[in-house]
């Protein structure tokens, strides 16, 4: 049997209509024709298969040339289009969606799409989307799913993202945060228990040897609890003085050699530095992918307040003074975290001038001319209250029975936690 196009037939209408084995033409006219050809030779075999049987293998047979010819189950294609809609979806929302509520008693659309993408790319996929696709909140999102499905390919993914700095954002409930995706990555595999003590001692050795590993909050928790040992001296002062990390200063301190009271010095000097300039430095930060994610200039002086915590030098006391007038009139507002730090830097001389300058400071700010002491504030000065509270964490923190009665007359609950 032969099967030919029939040629175009003239009709009415506006330039004539022109008609291919009964399938209206046009720019797709030869792709109909042939669908028509594989239709029209479909239904003159199934008049030939007279049993519900043969005709059954004959849709089996035609099943598997089809898929044969995509390349691709539909099954299989569906699954793809679900995958693609949560990836375009997640992306257009910007942001991970961590809980499956916005605070208010609704489920947030950007967590359903989460969800999706979870349920329906395999682990294959979800690391290649983790290590290649372009958007930080897609490398996260996938991430985080291989992690939850505690994956064998989670770690080594973890590992090789270490050094992705990119910032998201995630939506916590109500609140949204900022975080980088090295660290966010790392954050979660330790939440989700899937670490063994192998890859914890590969892990340490990883985030003290290898550069730029500042943006990965485990690495200043480990700083702080580094011991004091001569074959990490080097490798934490080229920490500093390399890639310019606070909380490698604050290591370096506790090795008490005379030669690092430079840079203690140098990094408390910066406290004229003010909120202005930490704002902008802030922002374009972020805007530029967080290469120096900790606000590195402002933070470099709260570091130094902290290498004076673990470094009480004689050196030091002067610039101590001129930080406690500066924070008496801040040009934006108070930080109650620099205030916390400066008072842990007082209490770690533990002597009478030490006492004496956190007497001091209280008198201060209590005849501050902004601070009426019939303000609403459980009847006394707002700042007498603020500075009360960061005296009081600072003392939780490290507790000493030599500033005993000084907490107990100018501590104030702090339920904030500054």
């Amino acid at each position: 049997m032969k099967w030919q196009c029939k040629p175009p037939e003239s009709g009415s209408g506006r330039g004539g209509s022109r008609r291919l084995c009964g399938v209206s033409s046009g720019v797709w006219g030869g792709e109909l024709c042939e669908r028509s050809i594989i239709k029209n030779f479909i239904f003159a075999h199934l008049k030939i298969y007279k049993t519900p049987l043969m005709k059954f293998k004959f849709h089996l047979f035609m099943a598997f040339l089809l898929t044969l010819y995509c390349g691709v189950s539909p099954l299989k294609a569906q699954e793809r289009n679900l995958i693609d809609e949560a990836v375009d979806s997640i992306r257009k929302y910007n942001y991970i969606c961590y809980y499956g509520t916005d605070g208010w008693g609704h489920v947030p659309k950007c967590w359903s799409y989460t969800q999706l993408l979870s349920r329906h790319a395999s682990d294959k996929t979800l690391d290649s989307l983790s290590r290649k696709h372009p958007s930080p909140v897609i490398r996260a999102v996938a991430g985080m799913s291989l992690i939850e499905r505690k994956s064998d390919l989670a770690v080594p993914l973890v590992f090789d993202l270490l050094h992705d700095k990119n910032m998201f954002k995630i939506g916590y409930a109500d609140v949204i945060m900022h975080d980088n995706v090295g660290n966010f990555l790392l954050e979660e595999l330790f939440r989700n228990s899937f670490i063994s003590e192998h890859d914890s001692l590969r892990l340490v050795d990883s985030l003290l040897f290898s550069e730029n590993l500042g943006h990965i909050e485990r690495r200043a928790k480990l700083l702080k609890t580094l011991p004091i040992e001569e074959k990490y001296y080097l490798r934490v002062k080229r920490m500093y003085l390399e890639e310019h990390d606070g909380n490698a200063l604050i290591a370096l301190a506790r090795f008490h050699r005379e030669e690092d009271t430079a840079y203690v010095l140098e990094n408390l000097r910066k406290y004229t530095l003010s909120n202005d300039d930490w704002i902008y430095y802030w922002y374009t930060t972020l805007k530029e992918t967080a290469a120096n994610y900790h606000y590195q200039h402002y933070n470099l002086t709260d570091c130094a307040l902290l290498a004076v915590a673990e470094w009480p030098h004689e050196q030091f006391k002067a610039l101590l003074t001129k930080i406690r007038d500066s924070e008496l009139y801040p040009e934006i507002r108070y930080d109650m975290a620099r205030l916390r730090y400066f008072f842990s830097a007082l209490m770690a001389y533990r002597s009478p001038w030490a006492r004496d300058m956190i007497e001091e400071t209280f008198e201060m700010v209590k005849k501050h001319p902004g601070n009426p002491p019939e303000d609403f504030y459980h009847g006394e000065g707002r700042y007498s209250l603020w500075y009360g509270q960061c005296f009081d964490r600072a003392y939780e923190l490290n507790p000493d029975h030599y500033f005993d009665d000084l907490h107990g007359k100018y501590g104030r609950e702090n339920h904030m936690g500054w």
